[in-house]
Order: structure tokens, then sequence, then C-alpha cells
């Protein structure tokens, strides 16, 4: 029989023993969750450099809180050192980029810069690897602070009512998104939320739909005796106006709104990763078949309308086949970027990068058009970071789904089950959406991956609620 994991916090860290400033922390890191989308989901220099400012500031805070309540945090750090250290590593990868090497050794670490420097500047052939050291900064920033959120996942949680405060929180940003659709719908604008795209909505819906279904597993359902028809419509009416009813119209409403993005990366990439964790679930002991029945019912309703909304994903074919690539160039950047792949296998042109590098091997054909990015995330890490970067972040994920996947087949905790299958089923949609789209580099998007690679993280260690004795 399959043991628990060990567990992780003390039980007797409770709120009582909290500070004010702890409070105030873990309110601030909400109130940043919840802002995060709503600037164009922080896609501007202004917005993003914000969102740096206030995890910093939240950080600098812990670090104070930390200091008046010397809490542990070896019961939470255990299981996730290995990956906090692919982590940090990956984060501290743009800086290896800026530093500045001789020609000797630039010769060596990538050719292809050296070559450019003798060609724009004979004079001076000294230099980092990144061809804008500047930009690369810019994005070990944004990376600084995507690690920050991480962490404060992490030890801001030290509860299951923190925990649950935080499912909902992300569940209501996932929701003031369909009512922002709804009033910008009725003045005949496209289904963008807050963002500038619909696929980068489609990517945000990915990370929240995913925790609306966690919810759903870990909250009880209080059934009474049946016994007439009245008795089922007092049951039902009950269902409907509890927290349940609330999640099950939520969940739709989420589904609805992704479905009308018509963005067939996001629902078939949420499609595929709803299958793949399925496929790993195992039935939950002591759970009622009515219970069973019900979430049941609610997955299936998900899988029909993600496969209702990837009809279209033959007409998408039929457009890429039928389509001339100078009105459609996604297939010409996609070749392009495995170009500048191969011209800086290693190392890469530095993180941010693809912007300036790209139009030197642009496709002829379609050189009136500037693509910022590649439309697929993984290829552009590739070209910005090179193998060992793109190797370093790849590693960080993937150990944490090993860590993850252990325990969703080991655990039996409602609220455990309920992080993990968020955090799997999100982190890997918008992983397989990067195949087809540029989520990773929308600052909100890579935010919330982060917090819910923290969340599932934090489903490997937290402690099973106490049981009542007999």
């Amino acid at each position: 029989m399959a043991q628990e994991i060990p567990t992780a916090l003390p039980v007797s860290l409770t709120s009582d023993r909290e500070t004010a400033l702890q409070r105030g922390l873990f309110w601030a890191f909400l109130a940043l969750l919840l802002w995060a989308p709503l600037p164009l989901g922080s896609n501007r220099a202004w917005a993003w450099g914000l969102l740096e400012c206030w995890t910093f500031l939240l950080l600098a805070a812990w670090l104070v809180s930390r200091w008046q309540a010397q809490q542990p945090l070896e019961p939470i750090l255990g299981p996730c050192r290995p990956v906090l250290l692919w982590m940090l590593l990956a984060t501290l990868y743009p800086l290896w980029q800026i530093v500045p090497w001789p020609p000797s050794l630039l010769a060596h670490l990538s050719p292809t810069t050296l070559t450019l420097r003798q060609m724009a500047e004979a004079d001076l052939l000294s230099g980092p690897i990144s061809l804008d050291a500047h930009v690369t900064q810019v994005e070990w920033l944004k990376g600084m602070a995507y690690l920050g959120i991480f962490w404060l996942t992490l030890v801001l949680t030290p509860t299951r009512q923190r925990l649950r405060q935080l499912l909902w929180t992300l569940l209501g940003s996932g929701m003031l998104q369909v009512g922002i659709n709804l009033l910008t719908a009725s003045f005949g604008h496209d289904v963008r939320g807050s963002f500038v795209n619909r696929n980068h909505l489609a990517g945000f819906l990915e990370l929240i739909i995913p925790v609306a279904i966690a919810l759903l597993r870990s909250e009880h359902v209080p059934t009474g005796a049946v016994h007439s028809w009245k008795d089922r419509f007092y049951n039902g009416l009950q269902f409907i106006s509890s927290a349940n009813g609330l999640l099950v119209a939520a969940t739709i409403a989420l589904v609805s709104t992704l479905f009308l993005t018509q963005s067939r990366g996001g629902n078939g990439a949420l499609l595929l990763a709803l299958l793949l964790v399925a496929a790993l679930a195992r039935p939950t002991r002591g759970t009622s078949a009515r219970l069973s029945r019900a979430r049941l019912a609610v997955v299936l309703l998900m899988v029909s309308s993600l496969m209702g909304s990837c009809v279209g994903l033959g007409q998408l074919v039929g457009r890429y086949l039928d389509t001339d690539i100078q009105q459609e160039g996604r297939l010409a950047v996609l070749a392009t970027a495995g170009q500048i792949a191969q011209e800086y296998p290693l190392f890469g042109s530095g993180s941010g990068t693809f912007l300036f590098v790209y139009p030197r091997y642009q496709h002829p054909a379609i050189s009136h058009v500037l693509f910022d990015h590649a439309h697929n995330d993984h290829l552009e890490i590739l070209t910005e970071r090179g193998a060992v970067g793109y190797g370093l972040l790849a590693v960080a994920v993937l150990s944490s789904w090993w860590l993850m996947v252990r325990a969703y087949g080991q655990r039996r905790d409602p609220l455990a089950v309920a992080l993990l299958y968020a955090s799997l089923v999100a982190t890997l949609s918008l992983t397989i959406h990067g195949l087809a789209d540029f989520n990773f580099q929308i600052p909100v998007n890579a935010l919330y991956f982060m917090v819910l690679l923290g969340l599932g993280l934090r489903g490997v260690t937290v402690i099973p609620a106490r049981k009542r004795a007999s």
C-alpha cells in the first residue's frame, strides 16, 4: 500500500504566532497576483518594472518578517532543494551572457558573435556573448522577479488556509478576465480580456481552469438522505448555493471564455494536459460514488467543450496549407529561428535578443513584416539561451514535475491532491502551448506559471488535515 510522503510544516505554526507584517505580506502578495494581469498582462516596460519592484519589496519585507519570527524553512525546502538549485542556476544564466570575454575565448564560446563584432567594431573585439547586454539585463531582472514569486509562493503559504486563499485568489483573477470580456464584448471588441492578444488570454485561462477543477475536487459536498423528489430538489438547491455550485459555474464560464478566444493552441494544449494528468489519477479512498460521478461529470463537460472548440483544427491546418507564405509568416519564422539556433548552439545570442537577431536571417518573402517573437517559446529560448540555458530551465521544470508526479500517486489528502492536480495540468498545458505561441514572453503568464509550480511543490509537502478522534 502506498504511503503518504513525509509532510512539511510543524503544526505549531498557526495564525496566532504570525506577526502583523507576515499577514500584511501575504495580502500584498495576493494583491500583486490580482493586479498583474490587468495592465495588458504586464507586457509593457512600466508594468513589468512595477511588478519587479513590488516583488523585490515583498522579498525584502519577508526577510524582515523571517528575522522577527525565526520560523523553520527546512520542512518546505527539504524536498524542493534540487528544484531551487536548478531554478537559481537558470535565473542567473543571463549574467553569464553579459560577462565580457577576450576575443580568444569568445571565438570558442560564440564564434558567430565574434564574427559580427569583427564586421561592426574592428577595434573592439572583446565583449559579452549577448549581442545586446542591456536587453539581457532586463530579461535577467524579469527572471529574478519570477524566481522571487516562486519563492514567495513557497514561504508565504505555511498553512492550509493560506493555500486555499491563494487558490481562490487565482480563480478570482480568472473570473475578473471573464467579467472584462463580458464588458468589452458589449462594445464589439474581440475576446482578449485585459491582454493584447487573444492567444495570451487563452494561455492565462489554461493556468486558471485547472485551479477551478482542483478547488472543486477538494471541496466537500454535503448530501442528505434522499427519500423523495423533495429531498432531491432540496439537495440540488443546497449544491447550487454551496461553494461547489459556484465552482461549477465558474468552471463553465472559464471554459466558455477559452472557447471564445478561438485559440486552437490553447484549447488543444489544455485538452492534452487534462488527458495526460487523468492517466496518472488513482481512485481516492473514501470518496462516495455520487461525489465521484459529480466530479467526473464536470471534467467530462470540460473535455467535451474543449473537443468542440478543437473542431476548427482542420480549418486551421487548411489555412496553413492554402495560405501564401507572404500572408502567413509563422512557418517562415520557425524556420528562421531554427537557423538562428544553429548559429548560436551552446550559449545563445543573449536573453531577449531575438527581436534584434531575427532581421539578419529574415525570409525575403516576409521582409515587410516584423516578428518580435518566434511563435514557439522553446525555439525562442534555444536561440537566446542556447542548449545550455534551455537545458537549465528544462531540468528545473522536469525535476519539479518528477516530484509532483510521484506525490500525485501517493498522497490522499484532498488539498494536497488538488494542488498537485492544478499544478500539473496548468504547467503542462502552457508548456505544450509553447510549441505554437510565446506565452512565456508575457510577464503575467510566466509569473502565474511560477506560482502554479510553487503550489505543486507545496502539494508535495502540505500537512494532511487532522482526523477527528473516533
